[in-house]
């Protein structure tokens, strides 16, 4: 029967709400507001998701490991601003740990439901999740009382990334189902948090949705050349902030980099990347349930379905620090026939990216 133009925009909401209530009925940690908020904003904090003693011990080991490997003195800030090996503002480091591991069952069942809640349910890990373990390793950020350096979160800002050096991006990529970011000390604003760009799962969404051939992961690192062009089209930035034995949960497409901490705050968090099962899908039939990161991905592309077929198969890659100078030579070219290949598409990196230390395919523009 006859409609008016905005029937369809209505039916396809109501299709979208029918299909969020039906997720948001199993979930059974994350509760209406972290469900909407991450459908919206593509990341939710969920509070006391483990111990308060876990986050001590994680605290005081990487103190430890600090103090060994870097001459870092927890009660001298003064040895703070030591840096650690790799790229990162003063005080920060990856740290090792140990090489123990800890299942989330016995550990955080709260953190490992609230995966579950978003992802879909157990039955999207491999094994329903019962090998879902956190290790000791820590994201140190200790910073430099009042460091002049420190700016407010914006976009032409270096350092912007999506997460995933080790796979092909396509829409559908289930080897990073979320980025999960247990939280070991207290972070206050203005102290070291992960900077968010917040609305950054519509544009990822939609450059992936247009790249059924997938995209080759060193675009989208902290030099990729696709970088200055999603985050040119964020308005919203923010920083992660929680307190000790919270976890934040981010939608795997979320643009995010490190900040300078300009407190005497320690900042300690992980970051996690647990696996799909089977690729994400975005046009379900009513009795197979989306997930809630799904459901955030079409939210961000205006859509209550869509059909993604990819035109590549499923491809990992080694991370560009572990690669040999042959590898690198190998996957370089790979990446600029890609880069010629999107400015042929009009997809072009911004001018101001190579001041801020990415990539361009500018070279590439046909006169």
């Amino acid at each position: 029967m006859p409609s008016d133009p905005d029937t369809g925009l209505t039916s396809r909401a109501s299709e979208f709400e029918r299909a969020f209530e039906a997720t948001f009925a199993t979930c059974s940690v994350v509760n209406r507001e972290e469900a909407e908020h991450f459908v919206a904003h593509g990341f939710v904090v969920v509070k006391g998701a483990f111990s308060k003693d876990h986050a001590s011990h994680i605290s005081e080991q990487a103190w430890r490991e600090l103090k060994m490997v870097h001459g870092v003195d927890q009660d001298d800030p003064g040895t703070w601003a030591r840096p650690g090996p790799g790229p990162g503002p003063a005080g920060y480091a990856r740290l090792k740990g140990s090489d123990k591991q800890h299942r989330l069952q016995s550990l955080a069942p709260k953190a490992l439901q609230a995966q579950f809640d978003l992802v879909g349910g157990a039955h999207r890990f491999p094994s329903n999740g019962e090998h879902l373990a956190w290790g000791e390793g820590v994201v140190s950020n200790l910073g430099v009382e009042d460091d002049p350096r420190w700016q407010a979160p914006a976009g032409r800002q270096p350092g912007w990334h999506k997460d995933g050096w080790h796979f092909r991006h396509f829409l559908n990529s289930p080897e990073q189902a979320l980025v999960t970011v247990p939280i070991y000390t207290d972070i206050r604003p203005r102290s070291g948090g992960t900077y968010l760009a917040i609305d950054s799962i519509g544009p990822v969404a939609r450059l992936l949705s247009d790249s059924p051939a997938g995209i080759h992961p060193d675009s989208v690192q902290g030099g990729g050349y696709l970088i200055p062009g999603l985050v040119d089209q964020c308005r919203e930035f923010g920083e992660l902030t929680g307190e000790a034995g919270d976890m934040a949960l981010l939608h795997p497409y979320m643009l995010h980099r490190v900040s300078i901490n300009p407190s005497t705050r320690p900042r300690f968090i992980a970051n996690m990347a647990p696996v799909l099962s089977e690729p994400m899908k975005f046009d379900r039939a009513p009795s197979d349930q989306y997930s809630l990161v799904e459901l955030a991905t079409l939210h961000a592309l205006g859509q209550s379905s869509c059909k993604f077929q990819q035109e590549r198969p499923m491809k990992a890659f080694k991370p560009l620090p572990f690669r040999d100078e042959e590898e690198k030579r190998i996957e370089g070219e790979h990446l600029r026939d890609e880069m010629r290949v999107f400015a042929e598409r009009g997809i072009v990196s911004p001018s101001w990216g190579q001041e801020c230390g990415y990539m361009s395919n500018r070279e590439f523009i046909s006169n």
